[in-house]
């Protein structure tokens, strides 16, 4: 044996090799359970097939997040938006919307498990996602084998329905291949490949469990979950009465479309937690006054710190009380708590900044933006100003959460940005003079 050989010998495995090899008994074993087995024979009930749809849409929604989130060297060498497949789910479950198929809350339930995994991970060892990853992408492959199947059982043509298992198309070995190297290049550090693997195990572990759940499926309960609205919801009531809904979210289209800057910043994934914030606001008309008053300063807070401020809030309870008054009229008294609410805000806000005074303002930088960036940027003043009653009202960093973004010189020009200080500066002089 060669001095060459020996020292070849002694280099370590690298990481998906090891991944493969410690990992390939789980993998079989969970292509063998009987979700798989009834899927290749053509007979596995759609149910199943969209429940399954809807898990792996919670599952992906958080894993994706949290890894373009997370700011480990190594994770950020692998990821990329390319690998993402949460759109893919999304286009296959809107095409069973008509269809109205209810959710099974133990499925719900197993797939919110593993997204509280998922997040433990980024905070206790971020590196350790990939380990997650690795057994998704990998699932890219088998999927692709049991492409037929899915589009011979449930009678799918041009890839509708089943996007998801055709992830990548002919392109399916290169993009492996080049995963492959990146996770090797990312990781060539072997002290944390136990690490890794251990995290694979996990996310196998959780996949056994999830699919031990979708067949067969268990009888009994079904409901709309939060998360069938926003894959990232988790665990939050929404209303059992499909007209709440609905309502809730026609109420939170016309609350986006308010504020331009909202889709521009957060783009669908705010729009996403949008619709499902305003359909848990809908199940607060069964508390009373002071309970609705609570919860809305509650989250009112919370997002007014993450760069929403509170006026948002307020309009949305308002077109959320008209919606549901159209809807559901047997229930106006109680959809009334919500306009209290929102007169709430309102009164938070003015006591800061008079309404004569916050309209003045907002007319004065309309005016000088100009017309043209003023229409692409919607009502932008009311939400400068909201920042600054927030702040003064308590909510610190309420100001610097929006006004970062608002005065990036990559995004918006010199006049601007004048006109974005200038307003926040005055808007606290006037707060100022109307509380000394």
């Amino acid at each position: 044996m060669t001095d060459l050989t020996i020292a070849s010998e002694k280099q370590p495995m690298p990481i998906m090799a090891r991944l493969k090899k410690e990992t390939g008994a789980t993998h079989q074993l969970l292509e063998s359970l009987p979700y798989f087995k009834t899927l290749m024979d053509h007979r596995l009930p759609l149910e199943c097939y969209v429940a399954q749809l809807r898990a792996l849409a919670i599952i992906h929604g958080v894993m994706e997040s949290e890894i373009a989130a997370c700011m480990d060297k190594q994770v950020s060498a692998v990821w990329d938006d390319g690998l993402r497949k949460l759109p893919l789910l999304e286009k296959d479950l809107e095409l069973f919307k008509p269809r109205v198929i209810l959710d099974f809350p133990i499925v719900i339930e197993t797939a919110v498990m593993m997204t509280g995994k998922i997040r433990m991970r980024r905070i206790e060892n971020p590196v350790t996602l990939l380990g997650y990853l690795y057994v998704f992408e990998g699932s890219t492959l088998g999927n692709s084998m049991h492409l037929p199947d899915i589009s011979r059982t449930f009678h799918l043509q041009d890839l509708a329905g089943c996007l998801y298992y055709s992830s990548y198309h002919d392109q399916l070995l290169d993009n492996w291949k080049r995963f492959t190297e990146k996770m090797n290049r990312a990781m060539d550090d072997p002290s944390i490949h136990n690490a890794v693997i251990d995290s694979a195990f996990e996310a196998f572990d959780g996949l056994e469990i999830l699919y031990q759940s979708l067949y067969p499926l268990k009888t009994g309960t079904k409901s709309t979950h939060a998360t069938q609205i926003n894959p990232e919801a988790g665990n939050h009531p929404i209303p059992d009465d499909e007209r709440e809904i609905q309502a809730a979210l026609r109420a939170s289209g016309r609350g986006w479309r308010e504020f331009t800057y909202y889709e521009l910043r957060y783009g669908q994934r705010g729009r996403r937690f949008s619709d499902s914030d305003t359909c848990w606001l809908a199940t607060l008309t069964c508390l009373d006054q002071d309970g609705v008053n609570k919860q809305v300063g509650w989250i009112g807070r919370v997002l007014a710190t993450r760069g929403m401020p509170q006026i948002m809030l307020e309009r949305n309870l308002r077109f959320l009380h008209e919606e549901l008054t159209i809807s559901v009229p047997d229930k106006a008294p109680a959809s009334h708590k919500l306009l209290k609410a929102a007169q709430m805000l309102c009164e938070q806000r003015t006591q800061q900044i008079p309404e004569k005074e916050f309209q003045r303002m907002v007319s004065e930088f309309d005016t000088r933006v100009g017309a043209e960036l003023a229409g692409m940027y919607k009502n932008t003043a009311e939400l400068l100003l909201s920042s600054v009653t927030d702040e003064k009202n308590g909510m610190e960093g309420a100001v610097s959460a929006i006004q970062a973004w608002m005065t990036d010189p990559d995004r918006f020009p010199e006049q601007w940005i004048l006109a974005v200080n200038e307003t926040i500066q005055k808007a606290k002089q006037a707060s100022d003079s109307q509380c000394g």
